[in-house]
């Protein structure tokens, strides 16, 4: 099959600039933490970010990707579901705060308070800047999204920088400073679905459309929800079984490996909308599935031997010979590489053509299979039990959604 790929790029080039940004903020962000400060403040701070992070996915409940999915359709909506959308998460945000702070007095008690509020309600509108842009890509406005999060995240690093590396505060002032970038990208997002037609008021909500959403989106959203606790758990249980050092050497590989993602990762952003638009066609969605399967396989193959061969180098570029301790787990979990991008791939076209319930088996059985491992793996391997423990998962996900496409006649 013939794959133009510089069409594909044009095609997709906002996604691609928008995961560019994001990922490089956050590289950026996470990386300066973990040369300026101690080992054991950067291993609390990634557990925090980890922990709230859970718990805003399990309030989460699916409706942004269920938002997407629907505006892609080419239905015509008056603003309803998009309020409805935020009128769910703006009265959910006092349960989830409430949760997640007897989550930390009853196990992480040595979380320091402000740290621990800031970035909890950094998490939460980070989940509500989520939700607009999902409603903006069922639009397929890419152009808006990117420019908001070019203007937010420019600002934050540049005060971001001065505070940690001239002024040298404390996390929490760093923590403030992004959160300040958070509510300008939201104030952009929401004047981009007003210009767009897109009422987003609360206020004119009502509880018919609140439930509806919910009703249809809660099965997509412990799809959702399993699969990030699958990809968050394992700091969660490093950080209770071995220590915040071992969860930062761990977090440091872990994160250069999820990076690797970034040059792949902007097809599954327009690919949720594409399926979406073809999921009545199972022919378009074959061809679809075989077009991305064959740009998939060798890009992985060229990052899985970068991460392989040359773990040491990248860790040492980056992070010096203060992490490497983090070079072995690196050269572990390259070999999960394309598990990943499969198992992304399978989950997209399962949510676009609306088999939810069939992905939610899958990521629920491979969480099961992930949580039951780590326990028994980290205690006696470390952190590279939990690095082994990540390839297995990604592997029986991508096997457990090929088998109900299979199944299903869909590719």
């Amino acid at each position: 099959m013939k794959i133009n790929i510089f069409k594909l790029f044009r095609e997709n080039k906002y996604p691609v600039f928008s995961n560019i940004t994001e990922r490089l903020f956050f590289f950026l962000i996470f990386l300066i933490i973990a040369r300026e400060y101690p080992t054991e403040s950067y291993g609390q701070l990634i557990t925090i970010f980890s922990l709230a992070n859970i718990f805003v996915i399990i309030f989460d409940l699916g409706i942004p990707l269920f938002l997407q999915k629907e505006f892609s359709s080419g239905k015509k909506y008056n603003g309803k579901y998009s309020s409805g959308a935020v009128a769910v998460y703006l009265a959910l945000f006092p349960v989830y705060f409430i949760l997640l702070f007897l989550y930390r007095d009853l196990f992480f008690r040595e979380f320091p308070l402000y740290l621990f509020t800031a970035v909890s309600v950094l998490v939460y509108l980070f989940s509500i800047s989520n939700l607009l842009n999902k409603i903006l890509s069922g639009l397929r406005d890419f152009h808006s999204q990117f420019r908001h999060l070019l203007y937010s995240r420019s600002a934050a690093m540049i005060l971001f920088l001065i505070f940690s590396l001239i002024l040298k505060t404390e996390l929490t002032v760093l923590i403030f400073i992004i959160t300040a970038g958070a509510l300008i990208q939201i104030a952009g997002l929401l004047n981009s679905l007003v210009r767009s037609g897109i009422e987003v008021n609360p206020l004119s909500a009502d509880l018919k459309t609140s439930f509806q959403i919910l009703r249809l989106s809660v099965p997509l959203g412990l799809a959702v929800l399993f699969n990030f606790i699958y990809d968050k758990i394992d700091i969660i249980l490093i950080s209770k079984l071995t220590d915040f050092d071992s969860v930062a050497f761990y977090s440091v590989a872990y994160g250069i490996y999820k990076s690797s993602s970034l040059i792949y990762s902007f097809l599954f952003v327009t690919g949720l909308s594409r399926i979406s638009y073809l999921s009545g066609n199972k022919k378009a969605v074959k061809l679809f599935y075989k077009k991305y399967l064959n740009i998939l396989l060798p890009v992985c193959l060229l990052i899985t031997a970068a991460l392989f061969f040359f773990p040491g180098f990248i860790i040492r570029l980056f992070y010096t010979d203060k992490f490497a301790e983090s070079i072995f787990i690196l050269k572990i979990l390259s070999l999960s590489v394309t598990g990943l991008a499969l198992n992304n791939l399978t989950g997209v076209v399962l949510n676009g053509i609306g088999m939810f319930r069939q992905n939610m088996n899958v990521t629920f059985f491979g969480l099961l299979i992930n949580i039951i491992l780590n326990i028994f793996f980290i205690p006696v391997f470390g952190i590279a039990g939990a690095a082994a423990v990540t390839l297995i998962t990604e592997y029986f996900i991508f096997t457990g959604d090929y088998i109900y496409l299979k199944k299903f006649n869909i590719i």
